[in-house]
C-alpha cells in the first residue's frame, strides 16, 4: 500500500508540474481576477488530488480538472451575481440621530474592551459568564469594565437619563 500511494503521489507531482499553470491561465481568462484564478485552480488541482487514484487513471485527467474549475468557476460567478445584487439592494434605513451618534462616539471614547463589554452586555444581552468565556477572562474583569464602562458613559453622554438599578444587574 505505501509503494502504491508514493505511485499515486509522484504521478500528481507530474501531472501538477505539468497543468497548474495552464489551470491559473484558464482561470484567469474566465475571472480577469488573478488572485481568484490562483485559488479557483488550487482548489480544481486540490479535488483532482482527493480522487486521485481514480482521476490518475482517466485518459485525459486535465481535462476532468479543467472541467472542474470550470464548475468552480460557474459557480464563483452564480455567488458573486447574487451577492451583487444584494449589495446593489437599497437598504431604507433613517439615517442616525444624535442619541446614535452621541453613543457611538462615547464608546469610541473608552477602552476597547469596556467598550466590548457594554455593547455585548447592554446592547445585545450577552451574559457576564459568556462575554468572560469569549473574551478569555475572568467574570469579575468584565463585571469591573461594565462598571467602569457605564460611569464613563454616564460622565460622556450629555443627555442621559439616570439609569435605574435594574439597568446594572449583572447577568
Amino acid at each position: 500500500m505505501g509503494e502504491r500511494a508514493d505511485d499515486d503521489a509522484d504521478s500528481f507531482d507530474a501531472f501538477f508540474r505539468r497543468s497548474s499553470r495552464q489551470l491559473v491561465v484558464l482561470a484567469y481568462m474566465l475571472t480577469a481576477d488573478q488572485a481568484a484564478a490562483q485559488d479557483l485552480a488550487q482548489e480544481a488541482l486540490l479535488r483532482a488530488w482527493a480522487r486521485w487514484p481514480r482521476v490518475g487513471k482517466l485518459d485525459d485527467p486535465v481535462g476532468w480538472t479543467r472541467r472542474v474549475l470550470h464548475n468552480l468557476v460557474v459557480s464563483k460567478g452564480r455567488y458573486e451575481k447574487v451577492r451583487r445584487r444584494e449589495i446593489a439592494r437599497p437598504i431604507h434605513s433613517p439615517p442616525p440621530d444624535s442619541d446614535h451618534l452621541e453613543l457611538a462616539a462615547m464608546l469610541r471614547s473608552i477602552p476597547r474592551d469596556q467598550a466590548i463589554a457594554l455593547v455585548l452586555h447592554d446592547g445585545a444581552g450577552t451574559s457576564v459568564r459568556a462575554i468572560a468565556d469569549q473574551m478569555g477572562v475572568p467574570e469579575g474583569t468584565v463585571k469591573s469594565w461594565l462598571s467602569r464602562g457605564r460611569s464613563a458613559a454616564a460622565a460622556g453622554l450629555t443627555a442621559a437619563p439616570t439609569p435605574s438599578k435594574e439597568d446594572h444587574v449583572c447577568r
